[in-house]
């Protein structure tokens, strides 16, 4: 399955087979097919019977390009980069979470890690430097006095920066404190894109070749990396809510936005640079759009698309973003055309998570969790492109079916938008010390008071178990209560049962007192007879 095998076939037709590889027993070149790119089959020859037989479309071999000279020069701050570095690290415990601590205390993200084994080699020279070390002969890095096993590992490790980069440079200087053996292997740009002399060659390559269709002068075709980022999203928002708002501050530098809304949001839409549309315009709003996204409450999900014309949303993607997803996945695929590509989705962060008073354009999703389920989709490298918006602002990015994602949420759901409700800004005063759990509350509090109450309202409606869950929360409470009444009667008993004993107590020490009062006084007396008698 490479290049060799269409080589060997090629051969096999041109009769050299003799020479060199042969095809396996019982292969001709007549029943024999082979399995590699586009450019094997231009080289050798051979007639292409299918393409795109991949059951990933994302895979994608990795190729690199090796030479004396680098491109780091090449690289400013507008073009993306990666480091590739090898290190090794002594057997202590903990070493390899300490030195990925070099790069996490840096904010260096890291996109690739490997350990392979050492090599004899580089083995026997960190054997050598340990020898000379230990003797005194000096050596540069950190002083290892055990003895280096005959079996070790080395790393391997690709972050997403220059070196020259200034948090880098310190990452690494901190990794070779802790590290015996660190190599940087190179920068270069990432998503295979070409500069620098690269770029150049690739240029005059293809301007020399321009025209040329015989086989044997082949073209180099841009890379993938090239065109990243080119293909930008016409994407329409029906509903410029407070949510449709917060989508749009975050996408609205990378795709082309507008909006539709039955109330005038036309101030809203020209501060976020988003392009709005009345009502009564919506033919001309879905003109040329790639992407519908449905930001809507739920109760009103239906009725906005009876109002919307279906026929225009034909070979486009509809995406929604409620918090339930059977509900709209089973509208949706009623009511929209069946050359409509549908993706389901449950974003699990919005506008009230801006709580510092900073713009919501500039809160950050990394880590947060985007639900989707691929319902209906035609055009894979579309929807895959729009769920690269989120997936490049690092969404924690899980694909559930809605069955699953209503039996996981629902519940987590309304309870939490109910426990925000109920906690409202009189009962959570704020405070100049509080614990962590007051925190908590009040966070809960404040991300839901931002959110409508026909939000709420939705996560009730369409989820059967919401009066269940409403009764025992009420349940709940009437536990509370009597546990309170329970405990305050108890420690009132019990204080007048002290109070009671107390008393009998007392009584009880006064009538000691006055027995002991008493046989004293007739002691007394009987002392005194015997000199009156006298």
């Amino acid at each position: 399955d490479t290049a060799v095998s269409a080589k060997m076939i090629r051969r096999a037709l041109d009769g050299e087979g003799s020479g060199g590889r042969e095809l396996p027993e019982g292969c001709t070149p007549e029943n024999t097919a082979s399995i590699a790119s586009d450019l094997a089959g231009k080289t050798f020859g051979l007639e292409c019977k299918e393409t795109g037989i991949e059951d990933d479309d994302s895979n994608f071999t990795r190729f690199l390009l090796l030479g004396r000279r680098g491109v780091v020069p090449y690289l400013n701050k507008k073009i993306p980069s990666k480091t590739s570095l090898v290190f090794t690290l002594p057997n202590n415990a903990g070493a390899l979470y300490k030195s990925l601590a070099c790069f996490s205390l840096r904010d260096i993200d890291m996109s690739k890690i490997e350990s392979r084994p050492m090599s004899a080699g580089l083995l026997n020279y960190l054997k050598f430097r340990n020898t000379v070390t230990q003797l005194g002969g000096g050596g540069r890095g950190p002083t290892f006095a055990q003895e280096l096993p005959r079996f070790r590992y080395c790393f391997y490790l690709d972050i997403l920066a220059s070196e020259l980069d200034e948090g880098v440079q310190n990452a690494l200087h901190h990794l070779r404190e802790q590290s015996d053996y660190c190599r940087i292997l190179g920068s270069y740009p990432a998503n295979s894109r070409l500069v620098g002399p690269v770029a150049e060659a690739v240029e005059a390559l293809n301007a020399a070749n321009a025209g040329k269709v015989n086989r044997g002068d082949l073209r180099l075709e841009s890379l993938p990396g090239d065109k990243e980022g080119a293909r930008q999203l016409n994407i329409g928002i029906v509903g410029y809510g407070s949510f449709g708002q917060y989508l749009s501050k975050k996408m609205g530098g990378i795709h082309s936005l507008r909006c539709i809304d039955p109330l005038d949001k036309s101030k809203e839409a020209e501060e976020n640079g988003v392009e709005y549309f009345p009502a009564f315009e919506s033919s001309s709003f879905f003109q040329g759009l790639d992407v519908v996204i449905i930001a809507v409450p739920m109760i009103e999900l239906e009725e906005t698309l009876d109002n919307l014309p279906l026929e225009k949303l034909r070979n486009k993607l509809v995406v929604e973003i409620c918090p339930l997803s059977v509900y709209p996945r089973t509208i949706l695929t009623r009511m929209l055309p069946p050359d409509t590509d549908i993706l389901c989705t449950n974003p699990m962060f919005g506008p009230g998570l801006v709580s510092d008073g900073s713009s919501s354009s500039e809160t950050s999703w990394d880590g947060l969790p985007f639900v989707y389920e691929k319902v209906r989709v035609a055009d894979a490298k579309r929807a895959d492109c729009f769920l690269s918006i989120f997936e490049s602002a690092r969404c924690q990015m899980v694909e559930m079916t809605a069955e699953d994602h209503d039996a996981y949420v629902a519940d987590a759901e309304f309870v939490t938008h109910l426990t925000g409700r109920l906690l409202d800004r009189n009962l959570l005063p704020v405070t100049p010390v509080s614990s962590r759990e007051y925190a908590a509350l009040c966070e809960v509090a404040e991300i839901t008071a931002n959110d409508t109450f026909d939000l709420f309202y939705g996560m009730f409606k369409y989820n059967d178990r919401a009066k269940e869950l409403l009764n025992k929360l009420r349940d709940n409470l009437a536990s509370v209560e009597r546990k309170l009444a329970a405990k305050e009667a108890y420690l009132a008993a019990s204080a007048e049962m002290k109070n009671t004993d107390r008393q009998k107590l007392l009584a009880e020490c006064r009538m000691l007192l006055r027995e002991v009062a008493k046989s004293n006084h007739e002691t007394i007396q009987e002392e005194e007879k015997p000199e009156s008698n006298k």
